[in-house]
């Protein structure tokens, strides 16, 4: 059951998730602030460069909502205004609270933030960050995986989809493992849920491309044909 709460701050329209105790205002999502502050410890590289910060005890992932391709050249940050409750912050915020309610290994959203501009919005989400969790494409750079870690993100994937949820953007940057070599899913942006259909075969061609394409940087990259299978069979177990 959600538990969400809202703030209407000067025209901003925040959600946050009242069970977790951090006192949430628009600095909260103020990267600049926060470094001043001495409560940014880092950030990931990618098209939103997500940041971490520790607050209140809490280790969490600043990610704003930024455009990539060729519109992201003309504008980086800013989306047609619809309304709040249509924003695809709002939206990812809610798929990520109830597939975090189903048990499915995703990040705990912790609050969101929607920023009118004019006939624009933007926006920034936090989420709770997976302790000691890598990317699956870094790790493959410093070791090979045994079968039961790439039976566990197909597992993984097939739970999600078991719940019709289709991953716009599943690739080797948005599964993560741990360090027990557990499985989470990240990066909901433009996701939805949908009846069964052709779309979880392309979730995983998305997700073999990007493996490809790593390989292609990076050579000696451990994965192989095997491993794909090893994933394949669990989604589809």
């Amino acid at each position: 059951m959600n538990t969400r709460e809202r703030l209407n701050i000067n025209g901003q329209v925040i959600w946050y998730d009242p069970q977790i105790s951090l006192r949430v205002s628009p600095s909260t999502f103020d990267t600049d602030y926060q470094f001043r502050q001495g409560n940014r410890t880092g950030s990931a590289p990618g098209r939103s460069k997500a940041h971490f910060l520790h607050l209140n005890g809490h280790d969490l992932v600043l990610r704003p909502y930024r455009r990539g391709g060729l519109m992201g050249k003309i504008n980086r940050s800013l989306y047609l205004r619809l309304g709040a409750e249509r924003s695809r912050v709002f939206r990812e915020y809610s798929l990520l609270e109830w597939m975090h309610e189903q048990g499915l290994a995703v990040p705990r959203p912790v609050a969101a933030r929607y920023v009118p501009a004019g006939g624009f919005y933007r926006a920034e989400l936090i989420t709770l960050r997976i302790p000691q969790a890598k990317p699956l494409a870094d790790v493959l750079q410093e070791s090979e995986l045994p079968p039961e870690v790439w039976s566990g993100i197909g597992q993984a994937i097939g739970r999600m989809h078991a719940l019709g949820v289709d991953h716009s953007d599943l690739n080797c940057r948005n599964i993560l493992l741990d360090a027990q070599m557990q499985a989470s899913l990240i990066d909901f942006d433009k996701c939805r849920c949908r009846a069964k259909g052709a779309w979880q075969d392309h979730n995983l061609s998305r997700l073999r491309r990007s493996l490809d394409k790593e390989s292609r940087k990076h050579p000696a990259l451990f994965w192989s044909d095997s491993d794909w299978e090893s994933v394949r069979s669990f989604v589809y177990e």
